[in-house]
Order: C-alpha cells, then structure tokens, then sequence
C-alpha cells in the first residue's frame, strides 16, 4: 500500500540523494519515518544528522527518546546530557532523565520543577504533569509529587488529581485540607466510589473520630459489599477501640473474600494471640 507521505517521500529523497548530509532533509524524513511507526529508519536518519552535526537539538532529543523507548538508558542519559550541555534544556528532558536515573532522580526533578514554575501551565500539560505527580508520590518525594499535582490540577481537576492532592495532604498529616479534597473528589463521583469512602475514613481516623471513620465505611460497603479493603479497615478500628469480636468478625470477612490478603491475616493473627 502506498504511503499518504509518498509526495513527500519522492521530493526530500531527491533532495538526500543531491544534499545526502543535509540535516534538515534528514529530520523531515525522520520525523515520516515517526509518523509511519518506523522508529528503526527514523534512528538511522537522525544518526546521520549526529554523523556530521554532532549539536544538532532535534536529533539528539529524538535520538535519546527512542533509546529510552528500547529501554538503553545509559545511551538516552548520554544524548540528554548532551543537549543539556548545548544549552536546549527543557522540563521535558529532565522529568525524562528523572525517570530514568534513580540515583539522580531528586535532582532532575527540582531543576525541571524550576522551569515548569516559569511556564505557563496548560491543558495539554495535564498527561506530562500528572505522570510525574503520581510517579514522585510512588518514589516518596512527596514535596516534589505536591507540586506536580497542583500543576496537573491547573491544567485540569480530574478526580483522580484531586484524589491524589487528597493523598498528599494525608501523608503530610494535614488531614482537614486531605478531607476537603475527599470530599470534593467524592462529591464528583456521587458518594460511589468505595476507595474516597475509605480515604475519606481514613482522615477521621487520623482525627480520631472513629465513629465517622465507620460511618463512611459502612458507606463504602454499600456501594461495594465484596471489598476486602473496606472490611479490614472496619477490622483494625474496631481493634484499635477494643471491640475484639468485632475486629476478627470483619478481619474474616475480609480474608473470605481474598484467602491471600496477607494484611488482614497478620492483623487477625495478632488479635488471636
């Protein structure tokens, strides 16, 4: 089947065969190679770009993004560095190395933190933004996670942002700002979501309002009556106020539900002895 780029095709392979290291030629014909999935023609043509234009930004940005996408990390860390060094720095290419480089992670991170706080936030950051938000909370760099996830609300208040704002705040043990997140976020969803429900507990547990913390359990059972997660949270308050029956009845209908959730048989194993 012919490609829909065959024009193009035809004229920037005339001009390569007149201007065979022209660079701009070359990163045209990538850049279709790109679009057309052919990620090994596309490597090959922004090589020959570094071949005899060793500074070139678009192919050593290019270059480092497809060893990163094959997992050759040392070699896309390289190229990174590179274009670092050439002065093309952007959030984009230290969030990138972030990801990459544990051992340098932090440090990637506050440099691309410096330049996003420069740049006007936008919709089409929210993907980009939202990643990283999630990924520092995984990574416990909760202040950088909190950051991210502000600018990820600004570019668009998703549920699951506010949810994570909401979790953050937890963390941070700022538990009447993580409430009226969860609030916020369980309003959106219509009080049918069991996991705000159980977030939502979980602040009025930290607040030592155990009453409320069942209550909104009880509400995440109504919604989702086979969720282990709900019974072993009702589980560990009643064990936490002394109501031992209470905690192995709930303890138990957590494990029926999921025979290897290993939380909920410790927590019932150290209620038995």
């Amino acid at each position: 089947m012919a490609s829909k780029y065959a024009k193009q095709l035809n004229k920037y392979n005339a001009i390569l065969e007149k201007k065979p290291n022209d660079p701009y030629t070359l990163s045209i014909l990538a850049r279709i190679a790109l679009k057309e999935a052919r990620l090994k023609n596309a490597e090959e043509y922004y090589n020959s770009i570094l071949l005899n234009s060793p500074d070139y930004p678009e192919a050593l940005y290019m270059t480092a993004f497809l060893n990163m996408k094959k997992n050759q990390y040392d070699a896309a860390l390289n190229y990174f560095h590179k274009l670092i060094e050439i002065g093309k720095e952007n959030a984009f290419v230290y969030e990138y190395m972030a990801v990459m480089d544990k051992e340098n992670r932090k440090d990637y991170l506050e440099k691309a933190l410096e330049l996003s706080r420069n740049t006007k936030i936008r919709s089409k950051d929210y993907k980009r933004c939202s990643y990283i938000a999630f990924q520092s909370f995984a990574w416990r760099e909760y202040d950088i996670a909190l950051e991210y996830a502000n600018f990820a609300y600004d570019a668009k208040p998703t549920n699951d942002i506010i949810n994570l704002l909401g979790c953050i705040y937890h963390h941070n043990e700022d538990y009447d700002k993580a409430l009226s997140l969860f609030h916020e976020v369980n309003a959106n969803y219509e009080g049918l979501n069991p996991y705000v429900l159980c977030n939502i507990s979980s602040c009025y547990k930290k607040k030592n309002s155990n009453k409320m913390a069942i209550r909104y359990l009880e509400k995440a059972l109504e919604v989702d009556k086979n969720n282990k997660l709900v019974y072993y949270n009702i589980g560990l308050i009643h064990a936490a106020t002394g109501n031992k029956k209470l905690a192995i009845e709930n303890l138990e209908k957590s494990l029926e539900i999921d025979n290897n959730y290993e939380e909920a048989r410790n927590a019932l194993n150290a209620i038995k002895e």
